[in-house]
């Protein structure tokens, strides 16, 4: 089971990170249900902590706290030299996005990227290989 995020197409990504996810019980049987949603998602170091901003996971069906918000800051779990390497890369003016949400033995696990947004030629000149590669096949 793996949940991506459709706008990670829109990125060149120089370096990608796996880390753990800090879920309540509630949250982590809706994702084994329910996809989550990554609109406006995104990822930054606050107070030497990386957190996961705005990744909206759906509430479970048979929760008891149904009147949480769901859009709630979630920690994320990386060891101190991955930690400094993203303050680094966010001192250089890199964008840090999840890609995908995916489940590794038992736990969560989320793919965060580090890169730049792709411009609208980029996009366009990645497209036109695309295509050329399905042609020529």
């Amino acid at each position: 089971m793996r949940y991506f995020n459709k706008d990670s197409l829109d990125y060149h990504f120089i370096e990608k990170f796996d880390a753990g996810i800090a879920l309540s019980g509630s949250d982590a049987k809706s994702l084994r249900v329910q996809t989550p949603q990554f609109i406006g998602s995104r990822v930054e170091v606050v107070n030497g902590q990386p957190v996961l901003f705005n990744l909206k996971i759906p509430v479970y069906k048979y929760s008891q706290n149904t009147e949480i918000d769901k859009t709630l800051e979630r920690n994320l779990l990386l060891s101190e030299k991955e930690i400094a390497k993203l303050i680094s890369f966010r001192h250089q003016k890199y964008m840090m996005i999840p890609i995908a949400i995916y489940l590794k033995g038992k736990w969560f696990k989320v793919e965060i990227g580090v890169g730049r947004k792709l411009k609208k030629y980029e996009k366009r000149e990645k497209i036109k290989k695309r295509e050329m590669q399905k042609t020529i096949r």
